[in-house]
């Protein structure tokens, strides 16, 4: 613009200099531009201002020099615009529209007051099309309210606050939580003294760290009773990647915590239940076994001692069960040992072999191992060979063998078993070992998908790696893989389920 008004003065001021000057920059400037002397003795407009549908001509039959405007509205607006110009001698800029091919077009439209020497001497328009700004313009309005309206609706409370842990901004309901500690959406009035989910810790971690946390925190109301929320905190980043502020989400999560509960006590209580019948059966067969009802032949004596190691591991995990329950709340600690993989195994496979059987299945063991112990929890990893034994032995066809074998990888001890069975499709196979997903509702069987979840949990928390392979010659391999260390001794582990 500044060019432009510069150039026009210049072409007023000596006309023999830059005879083609105004020309040129009409011709190639992207945008419409009018030029008009106070005295209404020069007016000229470029082609591009034509374009835009504002002006018939500049020039009427009779040879009398004016603007011609397509509408009286459009005329009274630039009559206005330069009246305004005229009186405070500085640039305007205003929008009208105007139609193109019978399509509407936004137009922004620039007055600029041409001075020559402290004397107003006309005045030149600029116009261009904003017809795509004002669209996009309107699209963000309109995704600015739809963000809005799903802020102020969605079932959690939002905000942003400073670096010092200044409230900013958020959804309604989020400055009342935060400055008074009503959580509307709930009904729940907090303890400020106790409430603490502001705590000043988290945010130093979310600064210092640059990366976003989640945590569950436990507060209480002014009535004292105890609430649950999920907190999710994450950095709000300047174009430098410095942290400049906080964006905190906070839900209440009190139904999933009570079902939770209630889940813990039924398990815990079902596991109490079937305690005392797994210790009579133990001390019955413990009897028999001592020949208290009579003697027993070879195969009796050999099926009984198989019925009481199973009693024995079943009453193992039932312990283990209420011990968790009880004092872990759902958290096991991993009592380490050195065992030998193979025997255990050998000890599984001992206690599977009646289930096979009666699936109409084989078991076989191939101990391909050069180092035959292994460093973890016995129980544990018992728990893991029976899940997978018995997920093997359930979906293999009838009339085929189940394969084990124990062998070693770099840095591992392993095992695995496989089977003929059903083909797993690869987008299956990335979740199987996800809690409750059962493939066992396609063979009608009975199966809520803990197996494999619990497996995969024990397995890792001994740093070792489950692993599944399926052919679609219907072979599917399972297994597990241990790490030979045994530097988990100075570390307390546990796993939670």
């Amino acid at each position: 613009m500044e060019i432009l008004q510069n150039s026009v003065q210049r072409y007023m001021d000596n006309k023999s200099m830059y005879p083609s000057l105004l020309e040129v920059l009409f011709k190639t400037y992207p945008d419409g531009i009018l030029y008009k002397s106070k005295d209404l003795k020069k007016i000229i407009a470029n082609q591009k201002f034509y374009d835009f549908n504002l002006i018939k001509n500049l020039v009427t039959p009779t040879g009398e020099v004016k603007i011609d405007f397509l509408s009286k509205e459009t005329a009274r607006k630039f009559s206005d615009i330069e009246n305004r110009v005229n009186k405070d001698q500085k640039p305007i800029t205003f929008k009208t529209t105007s139609r193109r091919n019978e399509i509407e077009q936004n137009l922004s439209i620039t007055a600029i007051p041409i001075i020559d020497k402290k004397e107003y001497i006309g005045i030149s328009y600029i116009v261009r099309e904003i017809t795509e700004d004002e669209n996009i313009k309107d699209q963000s309005l309109i995704k600015n309210y739809q963000l809005n309206a799903l802020l102020e609706n969605v079932p959690k409370l939002i905000y942003m606050k400073d670096t010092a842990g200044n409230f900013i901004t958020g959804t309604k309901h989020s400055e009342k939580f935060v400055r008074e500690g009503r959580d509307v959406l709930n009904k729940i009035t907090l303890n400020r003294k106790k409430m603490e989910i502001s705590n000043t810790q988290e945010d130093e971690q979310v600064i210092r760290e640059n990366k976003a946390i989640t945590f569950e925190k436990e507060v209480y109301d002014t009535y004292g009773r105890a609430h649950w929320y999920n907190i999710y905190k994450a950095p709000i980043n300047d174009f430098d990647n410095k942290v400049i502020g906080i964006v905190v989400m906070i839900q209440n999560i009190d139904a999933s915590k009570l079902l939770e509960a209630q889940r813990e006590t039924f398990v815990a209580s079902l596991g109490h239940d079937l305690k005392n019948p797994t210790l009579a059966q133990l001390r019955a067969t413990e009897l028999m076994l001592k020949n208290q009802f009579g003697p027993l032949t070879d195969m009796q004596r050999e099926i009984l001692e198989m019925i009481l190691d199973s009693c024995r591991y079943m009453s193992g995990m039932l312990g283990s069960l209420l011990a968790t329950y009880r004092n872990e709340r759902g958290v096991v600690k991993l009592n380490y040992e050195e065992f030998s993989l193979v025997e255990l195994v050998m000890e599984c496979v001992d206690e599977m072999v009646y289930v096979a059987k009666n699936k109409q299945s084989g078991l076989s063991i191939k101990d391909d191992s050069t180092i035959k112990t292994v460093y973890g929890d016995k129980i544990q990893i018992k728990r893991v060979i029976m899940n997978l034994l018995s997920n093997g032995i359930k979906y293999a066809f009838p009339n085929t063998t189940v394969n084990i074998t124990v062998y070693n990888e770099k840095d591992f001890t392993c095992f695995k078993f496989e089977n003929n069975s059903p083909f797993i499709p690869p987008e299956k196979q990335e979740t199987i070992f996800a809690q409750y997903v059962s493939f066992a509702g396609c063979y009608k069987e009975l199966g809520i998908g803990l197996g494999l979840y619990t497996s995969q949990k024990i397995v890792e928390a001994h740093d070792g790696k489950m692993f599944v392979k399926s052919f679609k010659d219907d072979r599917n391999t399972f297994g597990f893989k241990l790490p030979n260390k045994k530097d988990s001794s100075n570390r307390e582990r546990t796993v939670s389920f």
